[in-house]
């Protein structure tokens, strides 16, 4: 009997923590995405009072070991393929450079005088970095290898680096910085994919939100594309 009332209350405490949470939507997502989830979130709350969207925005290799960890995300849009994800959106590196510098090309980081930094080769932008360098006869090599895309942007928007390997999509949303592509684009493209962990009424609300047109259309125009 007394496990049957113990059973009871953990059914009445979940079911009340759960209808919490229907309007609270927790987002794990790739640091890349973080200026234009920000902006959705805030477009999505306006039309909805009392919902809050929330973000987690770290690497993906993070991301993914945190929620294997037990971490409550109920979306996860990751810069890399996992399994039980969905094509998403696609992206590319590019190498970034203030727009005053003399860099003009990717083998220009073989000038000793140049310093330059890129992820660390684990995560998502680092592994696709490695990729877009071969054939490019870059010797020379990074200074720092970074945990997440927006460490390496940061360092490159605070002056302490020259170059830096980042996301297409953070250039566009820096006007001080300039973009020179990778010979091969293919190679320097990742697919995000997407995935929702749990289901409840504002989850699913905000993931067709995100995959609407709507939503779309305005990560297209922050330099994301999609398949």
């Amino acid at each position: 009997m007394k496990k049957k009332i113990a059973l009871a209350l953990m059914i009445a405490l979940f079911s009340s923590n759960n209808s919490y949470a229907s309007s609270k939507v927790t987002i794990f997502a790739a640091s890349s995405l973080i200026e234009s989830y920000i902006e959705l979130g805030k477009r999505f709350e306006k039309a909805h009072p009392g919902v809050k969207i929330t973000f987690s925005f770290q690497s993906s290799t993070t991301l993914m070991t945190q929620i294997k960890s037990g971490a409550p995300a109920d979306i996860f849009v990751s810069a890399e393929p996992f399994t039980g994800g969905s094509d998403y959106l696609i992206n590319r590196v590019v190498l970034a450079v203030p727009n005053r510098s003399s860099i003009k090309k990717i083998s220009d980081l073989n000038n000793k005088e140049v310093i330059w930094i890129q992820c660390a080769r684990e995560v998502p932008c680092g592994s696709v970095a490695e990729a877009a360098l071969i054939g490019e006869n870059v010797t020379s090599k990074p200074v720092s290898l970074e945990p997440k895309a927006s460490s390496v942007l940061a360092k490159l928007l605070a002056g302490e680096v020259d170059a830096a390997i980042v996301y297409r999509t953070d250039v566009l949303a820096n006007k001080n910085l300039r973009a020179i592509e990778f010979a091969n684009l293919q190679a320097a493209s990742t697919t995000y994919q997407i995935a929702q962990l749990k289901t409840n009424r504002w989850a699913n609300t905000f993931m067709s939100y995100i995959k609407s047109r709507s939503a779309i259309k305005y990560l297209q125009s922050k330099g994301f594309d999609t398949k």
